[in-house]
């Protein structure tokens, strides 16, 4: 038994291993529907000034929102993203996709 400690605990770590990156793997995956997101730069693009609008179901209603409030602000600039969320390291807002088609 005593040769055979060696082979076990290394079965025991790869294991482990294994357990983990599977457990990752799962946990970066997207289980929530897709959101999107209107911005409304009210200031211009670079301003950092902006109107936030979120869970739009599709990019069409995100879009028709985000012309309609364009036009209340003179033509201003917008954008829609998808699957948005704040990110503390660059203090703003982080999207999947950016887009104003």
């Amino acid at each position: 038994m005593q040769k055979f400690a060696p082979v076990i605990l290394v079965i025991v770590i790869f294991s482990a291993l294994a357990l983990a990156i599977v457990s990752i793997n799962e946990s970066e995956q997207s289980s929530s529907y897709e959101t999107w997101s209107s911005f409304v730069y009210k200031s211009g693009y670079n301003s950092g000034g902006y109107d936030k609008k979120d869970n739009f179901d599709d990019y069409s209603s995100c879009k028709a929102f985000s012309q309609q409030q364009s036009k209340q602000l003179n033509n201003a600039t917008w954008e829609c993203g998808l699957n948005c969320s704040f990110d503390s390291m660059r203090q703003g807002f982080h999207c999947e996709t950016m887009t104003n088609e």
